[in-house]
C-alpha cells in the first residue's frame, strides 16, 4: 500500500513492536519509574483487550484517522494543510505525517482500515476538523480508563465482570447489568463527546458524526491466547457469546463510540484495506 492509496476517514490502528522485559527495567535504571511506566502503558491497553486471535496475537493500542487539515495549527508558523494522521494523545488532538508516525519507536505496523459503502469524504473531514480546530478539548484520561473498564466485562476473566457475575446470582439479570452499563456509558457519550475524547473514541466519533457510525458485536469465540513465558501472564479468553447461551437477551450490535482500537476493526462495518510498516 502507498500513501496515494490513502482516503479521508480511513482508520489508522498502531501496532507495537513485542514487550521486552529487559528494555523495561533498562528504562527504569537508567531514566527512571516514570519513564518505565509509559513504556508499560501502551502495552497495557492491548493486553486489557487480546481479543480473539489466539496465537496471532498482536499488541494493537492506538488508533486514528486519516484526515486533511493544518498539520501546523496552533503553532506559531505558518498554516500547512494536508492529508495527514489525525489523533488523540496526551497533549489533546493533534496531527502528523505519515512519515513521521512510521518513524516512531512504538510502530511496528499500521493497518489501514476503511469504511464500508460510499463515503462522503467532505463530511467526514468537516466531522474530524470540528474536533481538530476546537483548541479546547483535552485527552480524557478518565475515558481510558473506562475502556479498561468495558474490557474487564468483555472477558469471562475479567475482575469487573467476575464480580457483577458473583453479587448478582441470577445470570440472566447479571449478564443485563453488563449490556447496560455498556449502553449507559454510550448513551452518555452522546451528550458529552468532547469530555470524552481518548484515542479509539475520537475515531468512533468523527464517523458517527458525519453519518457512518460503527456497529461493534459480542465476542463470538473463546481462543486460547499465547503470550511470551516471561510476561508469566495468565490465560486470558473471551466469554463464550454462543446463541442461546443467554437466550433472554438479544445480543444484535450496537452503535459505540466508547470502544477500543480493536473493537474499531473487528466491526462488521470496515474492512483491511492496507498495511505500513517501518519497511516502508
Amino acid at each position: 500500500m502507498s500513501k496515494s492509496d490513502l482516503q479521508i476517514g480511513d482508520i489508522l490502528i498502531f501496532e507495537n513492536f513485542d514487550f521486552s522485559l529487559d528494555k523495561f527495567f533498562k528504562t527504569w535504571e537508567e531514566d527512571g519509574a516514570e519513564k518505565a511506566a509509559f513504556y508499560l502503558l501502551v502495552y497495557l491497553i492491548p493486553w486489557f483487550d487480546p481479543g480473539k486471535e489466539g496465537q496471532n496475537y498482536r499488541n494493537i493500542y492506538h488508533a486514528a484517522i486519516w484526515g486533511h487539515v493544518d498539520i501546523n495549527f496552533g503553532k506559531n508558523t505558518f498554516p500547512k494543510v494536508m492529508d495527514c494522521v489525525v489523533q488523540a494523545g496526551s497533549h489533546g488532538i493533534g496531527a502528523a505525517t505519515l512519515e513521521s508516525t512510521l518513524n516512531a519507536d512504538s510502530v511496528a505496523k499500521l493497518y489501514v482500515y476503511r469504511r464500508k459503502g460510499d463515503l462522503d469524504t467532505d463530511t467526514i473531514n468537516k466531522a474530524i476538523s470540528d474536533f481538530y480546530y476546537d483548541g479546547s478539548i483535552k485527552y480524557s484520561y478518565s475515558t481510558a480508563w473506562m475502556l479498561a473498564v468495558i474490557c474487564s466485562m468483555r472477558y469471562k476473566d475479567g475482575e469487573i465482570r467476575k464480580i457483577i457475575l458473583d453479587k448478582i446470582p441470577n445470570r440472566f439479570i447479571a449478564e443485563s447489568v453488563i449490556v447496560a452499563i455498556t449502553l449507559l456509558i454510550n448513551e452518555y457519550s452522546e451528550g458529552h463527546q468532547k469530555d470524552m475524547i481518548a484515542c479509539s473514541t475520537l475515531v468512533a466519533m468523527c464517523l458517527k458524526n458525519a453519518g457512518y457510525p460503527i456497529h461493534v458485536e459480542p465476542l463470538t469465540e473463546s481462543p486460547e491466547l499465547i503470550l511470551d513465558d516471561q510476561l508469566m501472564a495468565s490465560s486470558v479468553q473471551p466469554e463464550i457469546q454462543l446463541p442461546g447461551s443467554v437466550p433472554e437477551i438479544k445480543r444484535t450490535p450496537i452503535e459505540e463510540t466508547i470502544i477500543t482500537p480493536r473493537q474499531l476493526f473487528e466491526s462488521p462495518d470496515v474492512e483491511l484495506v492496507g498495511c505500513f510498516s517501518r519497511s516502508n
